[in-house]
């Protein structure tokens, strides 16, 4: 006889690749469009898509709860708790104040993520999760694939170095940590890397920008050359 499947110990834990790879083609799935067919609130991959680009610097739990309240998810704030406890969401990225006080701000992807446990736990039956568990475990994916999809902020690399050079961020080596812990000699590689590109951007760029930022403090336009120019540009 066939073992019960327990699915809250079959779900893949938030920032791992399994739970990624789940995530990224979760529309694609097994009874995901026939779901959606029946009137089960599922997003379409549109609509997760503008989620991200529009809340790409995070959300509150407050936005959260209207995005799923208006597809008629029934979602509580108690449960969200949960799922971050048990590291099957993401813990706060940030914080901002409001009129209403500090609030905690998520990942911009948090609503696919929250959409896919509902599919998880919802729609998909037994047999489907052990196929595709074993189809996934399978699958390959590139260090780039598996570095970007545990950025909290960018969503990419490129954004996640800037940040890291500029103002310290250190959401890029964090991913780099998460993404690479199984392969540790190869995570070291990567960190060292990625510190000698900021060595290098100190040393080099870093000095030339200086200059160009000396060289323009030193040079003097009269105002009224300035509101000249701005007058007769301003509808261009």
């Amino acid at each position: 006889m066939k073992q019960k499947i327990i699915r809250s110990e079959r779900l893949p834990k938030y920032g791992t690749p399994l739970r990624s790879q789940f995530v990224n083609m979760v529309t694609k799935l097994p009874g995901y469009q026939e779901g959606i067919n029946k009137g089960f609130p599922l997003f379409t991959i549109k609509e997760l898509d503008a989620f991200k680009e529009h809340f790409k610097d995070g959300l509150t739990w407050e936005e959260i709860d209207k995005i799923l309240s208006g597809k008629g998810i029934f979602f509580k704030k108690a449960t969200f708790r949960k799922y971050i406890q048990e590291n099957y969401l993401s813990k706060a990225i940030g914080y901002k104040n409001t009129k209403n006080g500090r609030v905690a701000i998520f990942p911009k992807d948090t609503i696919s993520h929250i959409n896919f446990i509902q599919y998880y736990f919802k729609v998909i039956d037994g047999e489907h999760i052990d196929n595709i568990l074993d189809m996934i475990k399978n699958l390959q994916i590139t260090y780039l694939d598996a570095i970007e999809s545990n950025l909290s902020w960018s969503s990419n690399i490129y954004g996640s170095i800037f940040n890291y050079i500029c103002f310290d961020d250190g959401d890029i080596a964090s991913a780099i940590n998460k993404a690479l812990a199984c392969r540790q000699p190869e995570r070291d590689k990567y960190l060292k890397k990625l510190d000698d590109i900021r060595n290098k951007f100190d040393k080099i760029i870093r000095k030339d920008i200086e200059k160009l930022e000396s060289s323009l403090q030193n040079e003097y336009l009269g105002v009224d050359e300035a509101m000249t120019y701005h007058e007769e540009n301003k509808d261009e």
